[in-house]
């Protein structure tokens, strides 16, 4: 593995009313979660007196239809000492081999391309990509502490910021990328017009951008306000996102839905005249049709979304009340940005967890933000085994419960505070596995 250090740092505008896409004056607030701890900002406990928040507030966009956070946070500070390492989730590893597989086969001559990833992490997809024979692969990432785990010579590390500068010194070193890739990262940028200029820059004419990030129709149909935190700025749909690359002169040619993190998809981006403008699949016409139908250009839809997500707080609170009142205990699954913006939204501590689990053991001995909770491995449940295990990290509910089969059959007992609150007394047995 090769490593570029960092050369300059990120610099971002004051929040203000104005859309990060278009800037229109013209936003609506959806939901405003108050003021909240990092949704990533784990701590020591010598740090909680030290802990700082910030506000937290959703808009949507009645110009161009993107739904977005306003309250921009550093992202030096939301990213550079970073714990999501995407290869400890199973499912998540196999999704990116079939990725590769996929995206190298469909578009590139692998002998002769060059291959760019913005969040390239713990080099989850970069691994596979390079195993497709292609011949040079460069990941982006700002996280010290997670590239350093990438132990592979056939993979060049920039370990910074993607910025419209960065993608003119690679075009300089590198030339310029037959494909670039950007996963679960292309709503974490407060800068996003820069961005996009860069990705623009860096593609070669029939150049492809390809990213996957939460679909907004998902986190609407499902109620899935977990997605909602500083890291996450924007929430895309097909209409917002078109809008967007049009400005730039790029346009996109298909869509693909896929299951990851709850419900995501995958866009496929050109430049529009490149030879796949011309190529369109009747996929992305489906889709901008139903979001119309589903009202995703109106702020009155996500008003409704904003009473919903108020009546699942109010129901697992409800349950949470009545085990306390039996003398139930209940520990946390899957210490997560998404658990914390659930446990902060609505009040979860420590007189409602006894602690969280979490199988990255890089956050070992940490305490989730806000709330303080202590968190452990799962090997927690074998010498304290509470009653209930509230699964935060609900997405992944089967992965869960398989590794929980002891517990489970012990007579334990699960709980998804999404998109239902709902108790699984036996999962295995229920049919689910």
């Amino acid at each position: 593995m090769q490593v570029k250090g960092k050369e300059s740092t990120a610099t971002i505008a004051s929040p203000g009313a104005a859309c990060s896409f278009c800037d229109s004056g013209s936003m609506v607030e959806i939901i405003d979660f108050g003021d909240v701890a990092l949704a990533g900002g784990f701590l020591t406990a010598d740090e909680f007196e030290g802990e700082k928040k910030f506000r937290l507030t959703l808009y949507f966009c009645q110009t161009c239809y993107a739904m977005q956070v306003r309250d921009v946070v550093e992202p030096s500070i939301l990213f550079e000492n970073y714990f999501y390492f995407s290869s400890a989730i199973r499912s998540l590893k196999e999704h990116f081999v079939d990725y590769a597989t996929e995206v190298v086969s469909r578009f590139l001559d692998p002998a002769k391309a060059t291959v760019v990833e913005i969040g390239c992490n713990d080099g989850i997809l970069l691994k596979p990509i390079a195993d497709q024979g292609v011949r040079t692969v460069i990941g982006v990432d700002p996280a010290t502490n997670i590239v350093q785990a990438i132990d592979d010579e056939r993979v060049t590390v920039v370990n910074d910021f993607f910025s419209r500068e960065l993608a003119v010194d690679l075009v300089g070193k590198h030339g310029r990328a037959d494909m670039i890739v950007a996963n679960n990262v292309y709503a974490h940028i407060p800068d996003i017009q820069g961005v996009t200029a860069g990705i623009c820059d860096l593609l070669k004419g029939d150049g492809i951008f390809i990213f996957e990030v939460h679909y907004l129709g998902k986190i609407v149909h499902g109620i899935q306000y977990d997605m909602i935190y500083h890291e996450h700025m924007y929430y895309y749909c097909l209409l917002a996102l078109a809008n967007h690359f049009a400005r730039f002169g790029m346009t996109i040619f298909d869509v693909k839905p896929i299951s990851i993190h709850g419900g995501s998809m995958r866009y496929y981006v050109c430049k529009q005249g490149s030879k796949y403008a011309g190529q369109i699949s009747p996929r992305v016409s489906l889709l901008q049709s139903e979001e119309l139908s589903h009202g995703f250009n109106k702020a009155e839809t996500f008003t409704r979304f904003a009473s919903a997500v108020a009546d699942r707080k109010a129901r697992l609170m409800s349950l949470l009340a009545r085990l306390k009142e039996h003398g139930r205990s209940v520990a946390g699954y899957g210490a997560s940005g998404r658990a914390n913006t659930i446990m902060q939204y609505c009040g979860i501590g420590r007189e409602h967890l006894l602690y969280m689990i979490d199988d990255a053991p890089a956050k070992a001995g940490f305490y989730t933000p806000g709330s303080h909770l202590p968190i452990r491995s799962n090997a927690a449940l074998v010498d304290t085994r509470p009653d209930y295990l509230l699964v935060f990290a609900w997405t992944y509910f089967n992965e869960i419960a398989e590794k929980c089969r002891d517990y489970l059959d012990g007579g334990g007992a699960l709980i998804t505070p999404l998109p239902d609150v709902r108790l699984v007394l036996h999962p295995v047995h229920d049919g689910i596995l």
